[in-house]
């Protein structure tokens, strides 16, 4: 491959970030300095990812751009950029840009601004990676700094949960990862690891790693019933370093990136069943969000609620589903991150997150009341906004087949709609409680919280209005559904015929493996 400047840049994605939390952490004392060179480190990395995401899909191509080294014995470097994370590389960093403007000087200090840049360090490894040993190392690295999250929370049973999913995450990844080596070895591979080339190969692994890959990306999304860890913590843990590990997209990434090219059989096994769990944990998160009376609370059962529309869309198994999800999941961090980053900025102002005790917060907040009303309702995929696009997708998808999920999901949307407003309104509308009748110095959103506000409203305005490029990456994922062919019957009418439709008009990666 030709080492240009766009493959310069895959290594710092990752390597900064993670070098940024090393020095904030360990090298400056100072609190001052500490969020200056974290939000330093943050707009590098956001600026850089920014560039990738317009180099790589220049003129709408999303080509894949690798970088591929090996290392020792059967282990290889090997990261890309292409249709599947390309607009995952901005996104991410945003986020965590936004977390470190939007946290108060007073709670910005080496810890908090170390775990950010951790936690975008990981992901970002995550996402770039085309092997499976370096994904999974990251996949689990993504997930400590929110367990330390969870021991300031000086709550045991949180504590707990988060690390028996740590544990049971590093169980099925690990696990994985030998069951590859073997498989690897025995068909005498070079690189037993490497997504790509198993991709090419066709070498059929055993149906276990799939289903251990499929754990870890369940268990990450929250799908029901694994979802108490992420509910919990999106409670208890301290807001700010723990929302951009929390409500990341790594999940459904990892079944698109993993599971739907290496087990094409194990897909179509699967695929009705995994209809039905998203679809139940789709309609369990939206009828608990309405019942609930913390902010923090609601705000986590609506993800857990629209990862289980990801998960219907994707286990469709066919291109208009799945792109349909994967811009769902891409949409819903951004609007879930922008409700809790206004969580977060009542619970710095008052106190507490309980609606109960809040009220009338609109007279003394309008940017912050405007902020999470725009949110709430581009979240329910209001028209003009990424998660319009994202449900109409998806609802395509789901009509070939699974007509009564399809029905399901606007129900299911009608609820959500019904959570977020009623949060809304017991939290900015109304008389205050006696509690938010005293909080007089109440501030509205001010500085870099009211610029982390809007860019963030704005990003999925214009990716409504805008979604051609957004819509690229069905490239990627019509490459991954490709692989499902030799699995599934044709029929005229049937997905498999659209995907392969779709297929032939897709860009050729193989041009760009100079």
């Amino acid at each position: 491959m030709t080492f240009d400047l766009l493959a310069l840049a895959i290594p710092v994605l990752w390597l900064v970030p993670l070098l940024g939390a090393f020095v904030v952490q360990f090298l400056i004392r100072e609190p001052t300095r500490q969020r200056d060179v974290a939000i330093g480190v943050a707009w590098v990395v956001f600026f850089t990812a920014f560039g990738v995401f317009l180099a790589n899909g220049w003129d709408s191509h999303f080509v894949r751009d690798d970088l591929e080294a090996p290392l020792f014995m059967s282990l290889r470097f090997h990261m890309a950029v292409d249709g599947l994370n390309a607009m995952l590389l901005p996104m991410t960093a945003a986020i965590a840009l936004a977390s470190l403007l939007s946290t108060p000087r007073s709670d910005l200090r080496g810890n908090t601004a170390a775990r950010i840049l951790a936690v975008l360090g990981t992901l970002l490894g995550c996402f770039l990676a085309l092997d499976a040993a370096t994904l999974a190392l990251f996949w689990i690295g993504s997930m400590l700094p929110l367990w330390q999250d969870t021991r300031r929370s000086k709550s045991r049973p949180l504590h707990l949960v988060m690390t028996l999913a740590i544990a049971a995450t590093a169980i099925a990844l690990v696990a994985a990862l030998v069951l590859m080596a073997q498989a690897g070895a025995a068909a005498g591979m070079a690189a037993p690891f490497d997504l790509l080339a198993l991709a090419r190969a066709g070498t059929p692994l055993p149906p276990v790693i799939g289903w251990l890959f499929l754990f870890a990306a369940l268990l990450r999304m929250g799908i029901f019933p694994l979802h108490l860890w992420l509910t919990a913590a999106g409670w208890r843990a301290p807001g700010y370093s723990a929302m951009p590990a929390l409500f990341t997209s790594l999940g459904s990434f990892g079944l698109a990136r993993v599971v739907m090219p290496l087990f094409p059989s194990l897909c179509e096994q699967v695929s009705g069943p995994l209809v039905m769990i998203g679809a139940v944990t789709a309609l369990y998160g939206a009828l608990l969000a309405v019942g609930q009376y913390d902010l923090r609370r609601v705000i986590g059962y609506f993800w857990v609620s629209q990862m289980g529309l990801v998960l219907t869309g994707l286990a469709t198994l066919n291109a208009p589903g799945v792109s349909g999800a994967l811009l769902q999941a891409m949409s819903s961090v951004v609007e879930v991150c922008g409700l809790m980053l206004i969580a977060l900025e009542v619970e710095a102002r008052a106190g507490t997150t309980d609606m109960r005790l809040l009220g009338g917060l609109v007279r003394r907040a309008p940017r912050l009341t405007t902020g999470f009303l725009l949110l709430s309702a581009s979240a329910v995929g209001f028209p003009g906004t990424i998660s319009f696009v994202a449900e109409d997708l998806a609802i395509q998808g789901l009509l070939y087949e699974h007509q009564l999920a399809a029905a399901l999901l606007l129900v299911v949307t009608a609820i959500n709609g019904v959570a977020l407003f009623k949060a809304f309104k017991q939290t900015f509308l109304g008389p205050g409680s006696q509690h938010a009748k005293a909080l007089r110095s109440f501030a509205d959103l001010r500085g870099w919280e009211y610029r982390a506000s809007v860019a963030l409203m704005a990003a999925l305005l214009i990716g409504g209005l805008v979604p051609q490029p957004l819509l690229a990456v069905r490239a990627g994922a019509v490459e991954a559904l490709h692989k499902l062919e030799p699995a599934i019957a044709l029929g005229d009418h049937h997905p498999a015929t659209l995907i392969a439709d779709e297929h032939e008009h897709a860009p050729d990666d193989d041009d760009d493996d100079d």
